[in-house]
């Protein structure tokens, strides 16, 4: 069961059931002595999608994108870049040996995606806390309420939109090499 105040996991004792994370207890109240100074600033930059980030929890949405995971959550340009670079590794696969082409492209798109499925949230934490030690540098004394004011909106639909549009070029892109290929 999740906590109606953060959204995080609640836990049970003898006798309530409560948040470790807010303090709130089931009965209404809340558990006294809790600061929000407790909290790290990733995890009120990101608020409900900590989890999901630090807990790798959502591997299966970046081994399905790749790259454009990364476009996705509004780094587009380092999506771009790395985007080339796995196709570039899917061709070397492709092209080492005649006979097993088809199955090193895919042992080499599997390896690729697992490896994004991997990495991917870990560069965004890395890139999110980038960006906090920016915004705490721009408004040094109100950076705890800027954090919670872009809580969770950290994606934009241009990213998103980008994202799609990039997968489509992909799709078509794979089309006219498989075209190419068929036509040797």
């Amino acid at each position: 069961m999740n906590c109606p105040k953060c959204g995080k996991l609640l836990m049970k004792d003898s006798q309530h059931t409560f948040c470790p994370h807010c303090g709130y207890l089931d009965d209404g109240k809340q558990i006294h002595g809790y600061e929000e100074h407790q909290a790290s600033d990733l995890e009120i930059y990101l608020g409900k999608d900590f989890d999901k980030f630090w807990r790798n929890e959502n591997w299966f949405t970046s081994f399905i994108l790749g790259p454009l995971y990364l476009c996705y959550r509004g780094f587009v340009l380092l999506g771009l870049v790395l985007m080339p670079i796995e196709w570039l590794f899917w061709d070397v696969m492709f092209h080492s040996f005649y006979n097993f082409r088809f199955y090193l492209l895919g042992i080499a798109i599997l390896i690729s995606r697992l490896f994004f499925s991997g990495v991917n949230n870990m560069i965004c934490i890395y890139f999110y806390k980038r960006q906090i030690q920016k915004i705490k540098k721009k408004y040094p004394n109100t950076y705890l309420e800027e954090l919670r004011k872009r809580n969770g909106h950290f994606n934009s639909y241009m990213s998103l939109f980008l994202a799609v549009l990039l997968f489509i070029l992909f799709v078509i892109s794979f089309i006219f090499i498989y075209i190419d290929l068929s036509m040797d």
